[in-house]
């Protein structure tokens, strides 16, 4: 009965020990982006800006000017570039960049 039900429903302990790897590496990341302060792309927006208040002027210029409204506060920022047609990776760096100057 076991088999069948693993068959159909697929394997619970396996399912649940795939999700909590996934997120504990999630956590280890997101704990060595802020040991460094450094932003990442999978940060949501709303942490950003609330912990950068100028992150939303550089945001808003490479043209996110959406950054404001409650959908954009859930999603992360790879997720809002891709929104917008904009490289992730690239914004990311330009934006550490950016706080790193402007931020002291």
């Amino acid at each position: 009965m076991s088999m069948l039900k693993d068959l159909f429903f697929g394997d619970e302990e396996v399912e649940n020990t795939e999700n909590n790897v996934a997120t504990q590496e999630n956590a280890e990341a997101e704990n060595e982006a802020a040991d460094t302060g450094l932003i990442t792309q999978d940060m949501l927006m709303g942490d950003i800006i609330m912990k950068h208040p100028l992150a939303a002027q550089f945001l808003m210029e490479c043209g996110m000017g959406c950054i404001y409204c409650p959908s954009s506060q859930m999603e992360s920022l790879a997720e809002a570039c891709v929104v917008h047609g904009i490289d992730g990776e690239e914004i990311t760096i330009a934006l550490n960049d950016y706080l790193a100057r402007h931020e002291q």
